[in-house]
């Protein structure tokens, strides 16, 4: 049977890896990590900052069975800030400076906010999923769903409901969402160096 909670902080890097080894072949990771040449060991921190930051600013779901993490969700709420940079440095964001260089962090933060435009520019507050995984071994089960549907949208609603949003970028995705109660609002193509890349940012009302 499987139990969704918050991840506790000493499950910090349990949830990074398994974030890390689901995005593995996702285009939109290969786009982020464009301009360095260490690709995985850069959206490896870059998975631990991110995790870090959610865990302890705003949410971090955990699906277990038999005590092993099987999968995992961050969720940012309308109304918690967004972390600041300092806070990104002080959650290892230094040493991607210090190994792969300012120029391929500013191209993480340049790709991150046009892929998250059409969401920002909503006129309302919006809750976001920023990430959701089910590890390999669990795929094809209906966790994912079931993540959804049994932990993140009671919470919400739990918190008074809302808009909730997401991006993506393969069309498996895409049909996942659509059957799980999302709409489609924004279609744009995001441009990197050599390589280009849809994106689709999807709504759905929490009540």
């Amino acid at each position: 049977m499987i139990q969704f909670r918050l991840a506790r902080e000493d499950e910090l890097y349990k949830v990074a890896d398994l974030l890390h080894d689901s995005f593995q072949d996702y285009s939109f990771f290969e786009l982020l990590c464009e301009n360095v040449r260490n690709r995985s060991a850069f959206a490896r921190q870059l998975h631990l900052i991110n995790t870090k930051m959610y865990i302890q600013h705003q949410s971090c779901f955990v699906g277990i069975e038999n005590g092993k993490i099987v999968s995992a969700a961050l969720l940012k709420h309308p109304y918690h800030p967004e972390p600041g940079l300092i806070h990104y440095i002080l959650s290892g964001g230094l040493k991607l400076v210090f190994t792969s260089g300012i120029s391929a962090i500013q191209h993480v933060f340049r790709i991150l906010k046009e892929a998250k435009k059409a969401c920002s520019s909503l006129k309302k507050p919006y809750w976001y999923l920023e990430a959701l995984v089910v590890a390999k071994d669990h795929q094809g089960k209906k966790l994912g769903s079931r993540m959804l549907k049994q932990c993140l949208f009671p919470f919400i609603a739990s918190k008074g409901g809302g808009l909730f949003t997401l991006i993506t970028h393969n069309e498996a995705n895409r049909l996942f969402y659509r059957k799980n109660g999302w709409v489609e609002f924004d279609e744009r193509l995001l441009h990197g160096k050599d390589m280009g890349l849809k994106s689709w940012s999807y709504q759905t009302l929490i009540q």
